[in-house]
């Protein structure tokens, strides 16, 4: 996760861009907080951040000096926020090097964009600071990345096979992409110091493991991939699943560090990594039931491998029919039978109960994924914290199994089809009607998200698209409004009226008011 300081004078304003987005699904964190350029100047000089985002006008020291101070002993990335009365000295940040600026109110979808563009863009840069230090090939692991990200031109393919000096022109290949647990979800306390020990001893063993094998490189700050050379077409699977483990094992030996590893699926050539390691990318979701420390291998990996992982294919198949089911949002009796039909492969299978519980946990995993891909909300339907791992190893029997899979499912598809029937016209007035009844509490695009079971992301763009206006901007239009409505038939007092509208500091309301009717509350009543 990248740390972010935040610096701005209004409380209210700190408290709105903690929640407007979900910081850490961007790969970023919010570690600190500064009331103005001076406190965050005095942070930065005792604490490495990765990212300072930061109003302009402030007591003190504005947003100008403090980048000013920044500039004289870091290159930190630093966005600033400015409404349309300081777009001038919004400029001349910009030529201080500013990276990017958002205008006041901030919309989730261009922060989420600033940030996607800032992520990548420190990665690139750690990744290569990391490589020259450690004397490592900076041009191959760019290389790698890039066909792991893929897809690429048949000249780029051929610029990269003589880069990385051949061993990916013929297949097949697998891939694996080995995740440091304790730099995927960082405690606080961890130094950036000590993540970077931890970076290098875990490539130095993953590199001396699989030297002659094939290559490692670093695909994220805290992910590594690997690609193995010379696979065989066939049952590798086991061996494949073995070594993985001698990796992982390893690893906690020699680098105290637990590391959880997904399976990629076969790729014929180098130019067919950026599938294999979309595959394991899939399969290292599976950690939100199993835990850290896992060999996992996903749906896509299965099915474009042609296996089960394990032995036993048509069960891969009958797997994929329950959520092609809930995909095609066909009635309940239905998945059941799907359910019924993978009960029936294990058992002409004579699948062992070791294999069935994997099968139940790969659902699982697969279903949360369903859910988030058709922009339903997840929120209820699972179990985290190994809540649902644990049912599914305390299950003695393969009939409890089935039942606690047929009820994921049936519980997955009624999410599903609640949100299809939700045409984006009912939607849109739907939310409007929350809006309306809930303005003058503390509400935002994700609590109404989770009123109605949708993804927040999703829910914002088909409000939108339905409207021509973002959520937050339609919600600042009715809290107004009603502000109004008070001020011209009430003799409530200001701060009464801006509790009744849900403001809870009144120079927030006092701000947001002068900005959305061009005159002061005071003003406004007078007229």
């Amino acid at each position: 996760m990248y740390s972010v300081l935040i610096v701005e004078d209004e409380p209210l304003a700190r408290e709105s861009l903690k929640y407007v987005i979900d910081w850490e699904s961007c790969g970023f964190q919010i570690r600190a907080e500064a009331e103005d350029g001076k406190r965050a100047l005095e942070l930065m000089q005792r604490n490495h951040y990765s990212l300072v985002l930061t109003d302009i006008r402030m007591p003190t020291m504005n947003g100008l000096e403090l980048i000013a101070k920044l500039r004289e002993f870091t290159d930190v990335p630093v966005i600033i926020l400015s409404g349309y009365e300081d777009f001038e000295y919004a400029r001349q940040a910009l030529k201080m090097g500013v990276h990017d600026y958002l205008l006041k109110p901030v919309e989730e979808e261009d922060l989420i964009a600033i940030l996607e563009r800032i992520g990548r863009s420190i990665a690139e840069k750690r990744s290569f600071q990391r490589q020259h230090h450690l004397g490592l090939s900076a041009l191959r692991d760019q290389v790698l990345r890039k066909l792991a990200h893929g897809p690429v031109s048949r000249s780029e393919y051929e610029e990269a096979v003589r880069t990385i000096g051949g061993g990916i022109e013929e297949g097949p290949l697998r891939t694996l992409l080995a995740e440091m647990d304790s730099l995927s979800s960082p405690s606080p306390a961890l130094t950036e110091h000590d993540a970077e020990l931890k970076r290098y001893a875990v490539r130095n063993i993953l590199e001396e493991l699989c030297g002659g094998l094939g290559f490692v490189f670093e695909l994220t700050e805290e992910r590594y991939g690997i690609v193995l050379t010379g696979q065989p077409d066939g049952a590798e699977d086991e061996e494949l699943f073995l070594f993985a483990g001698q990796l992982r094992d390893a690893v906690a030996v020699n680098a105290k560090e637990t590391i959880s590893i997904g399976v990629g699926s076969l790729a014929a050539s180098g130019r067919e990594l950026a599938v294999s390691f979309a595959a394991a990318e899939e399969a290292l979701d599976g950690k939100f039931l199993v835990g850290s420390g896992a060999i996992l291998v996903g749906r896509a990996a299965l099915e474009l491998s042609g296996g089960s992982g394990g032995g036993y294919p048509s069960t891969a198949k009958l797997q994929a029919g329950v959520l092609e089911a809930i995909s095609n949002l066909q009635d309940e009796q239905q998945v059941e039978a799907a359910i019924d039909r993978l009960w029936e492969g294990f058992k002409a299978e004579q699948a062992p109960g070791s294999v069935v519980r994997k099968s139940v946990l790969e659902l699982l995993v697969q279903l949360q994924q369903l859910v988030r891909e058709l922009g339903a909300s997840a929120d209820g339907l699972f179990e985290y914290e190994l809540g649902d791992y644990e049912r599914v190893m305390k299950c003695k029997t393969m009939e409890e199994l089935q039942h606690l899979a047929s009820r994921k499912a049936k519980d997955v598809r009624a999410r599903v089809c609640g949100m299809k029937q939700l045409q984006p016209s009912t939607l849109v007035t739907t939310v409007k009607k929350l809006v309306q009844e809930q303005y003058h509490t503390n509400i935002s695009l994700r609590s109404i998200a989770q009123q109605v079971f949708l993804n927040p992301n999703y829910l914002g763009k088909v409000f939108k698209a339905g409207t021509d206006e973002s959520f937050n901007d339609y919600l600042l239009k009715v809290r107004m409004e009603k502000a109004k409505e008070l001020l011209r038939q009430s003799d409530k007092k200001v701060y009464e009226i801006a509790e009744a509208v849900g403001y809870g500091e009144l120079d927030w309301f006092y701000k947001r008011f002068k900005s959305y009717a061009g005159m002061s509350a005071g003003e406004y009543r007078m007229k």
